[in-house]
């Protein structure tokens, strides 16, 4: 690889709103467009076709058809599966500290020899990995080139590949347990009746971490225990350094302990009445209408979308009614020229997601139940799916469930 591809200029992204150290930043890569047009070219021809999907199946990013959503789906599904046959589903969300930027290269080079890969690709990638260094700007400011010999560079098109071969070899002891990823975010389900404890689970994650050269946040790894609203149960031991919460946020999702969704329905419109804020200013300075509802997609409508097919299903007739309502003020605001409430937004984009996760390669194909086995047609029947039988509503309406069950295919 040229010399001159492996400088990287490192621009801080601040993680949170109001930033007060250096630890509150994400460093992302500027690499030069030459480099980042021959890794994605590398990824898409060599190095994901080499990969084995069934160790990645539970990896929801960096992949064509992975996303938040897709993952979140999949969450909400075995949560509400795992709730049909146990009173409780203990999650442990695991936080890796820099997860990025403390692979090793000796253990990740090991793991990519593994590849059926040419060896001039390998190559390529070790020189990829070898003899970068990069330089700090802020402002008009840069600092000096330091050498790295460590992590994988985040803004580059073939690192986030990387990461996830290097994390696809993290896997649940029990088949009854779950784990599953997005990028660094590693989260544990284990359900109240199961054959490896929790502790035994998470001490796995934490020898992995070891193996691998890397560290879990204890401060920030959290668990919350999910049950039927109406369950009766007792509250599981506690996890040795680790705080049991009673609502957590995972990818931009606030969930409850009970798999109630008044926060994150009130985060959601508190959201939005602040940017109607901005829509005011701009349509007082003459924005046209047409213009304004574009913005209004962008800023408001997106947010109500964000994963709306994991969590919009489980929304109580108040919570559907609070969001239809500022929906209804902001037509008669003007924002809004094409009035689309919740119930129609949810369809949508159910339909949209349902019909792509059809295709086997999709990453939540898997969730599907089995197609029926007739062997003599009867009559006519427009479910081709065997449909389980479902205790409780909650996994009726889940996502996949959902669709099926409303003919949304």
């Amino acid at each position: 690889m040229p010399e001159h591809w492996k400088r990287s200029v490192i621009t801080p992204v601040p993680k949170l709103p109001k930033p007060v150290c250096l630890a509150d930043f994400r460093p992302i890569s500027v690499t030069p467009i030459l480099s980042r047009l021959a890794e994605k070219l590398i990824v898409q021809k060599w190095l994901f076709p080499a990969v084995d999907h069934q160790t990645i199946n539970d990896q929801f990013a960096f992949r064509p058809t992975g996303s938040t959503t897709s993952s979140l789906v999949f969450f909400m599904h075995h949560v509400t599966r795992l709730l049909e046959t146990n009173s409780y589903v203990r999650c442990l969300l695991i936080d890796f500290s820099k997860a990025f930027d403390v692979v090793d290269h000796g253990i990740l080079a090991a793991k990519l020899t593994r590849l059926n890969m040419p060896p001039a690709i390998l190559s390529w990638i070790f020189s990829f990995l070898t003899g970068r260094t990069q330089q700090v700007k802020h402002g008009f400011q840069l600092s000096s080139p330091k050498s790295i010999n460590r992590g994988i560079v985040q803004g580059s098109g073939i690192g986030p590949t990387l990461y996830i071969i290097m994390e696809s070899d993290l896997k649940a002891l029990s088949s009854i347990n779950l784990l599953f990823k997005y990028a660094d975010d590693t989260n544990l389900l284990v359900p109240e009746i199961t054959d490896v404890d929790i502790n035994d689970e998470f001490n796995n994650v934490l020898q992995w971490a070891a193996d691998n050269r890397m560290t879990v946040n204890l401060s920030k790894t959290k668990e919350i225990v999910f049950h039927r609203p109406s369950a009766r149960y007792s509250l599981p031991s506690l996890i040795t350094g680790i705080e049991q919460v009673v609502s957590a946020k995972l990818l931009g999702v606030t969930f409850s302990h009970n798999l109630k969704f008044d926060e994150h329905v009130k985060n959601i419109l508190t959201i939005c009445n602040q940017r109607s804020y901005l829509l005011k200013c701009l349509k007082g300075q003459g924005l046209p209408s047409k213009e304004l509802h574009t913005v209004f997609c962008a800023l408001i409508v997106s947010r109500i979308l964000y994963a709306l097919p994991a969590w919009g299903g489980f929304l109580t007739a108040d919570l559907i009614g609070k969001i239809d309502a500022y929906l209804c003020k902001a037509v008669r605001w003007g924002y809004n020229g094409n009035l689309k409430l919740l119930s129609e937004l949810l369809h949508d984009t159910d339909m949209k997601l349902f019909r792509s996760m059809l295709h086997s390669t999709h990453c939540i194909h898997q969730l599907l139940p089995p197609l029926k086995f007739i062997p003599m047609k009867l009559r006519t029947s427009h479910c081709a799916f065997a449909l389980p039988y479902c205790h409780y509503n909650l996994y009726k309406h889940s996502f996949v469930l959902r669709c099926i069950f409303d003919g949304a295919y």
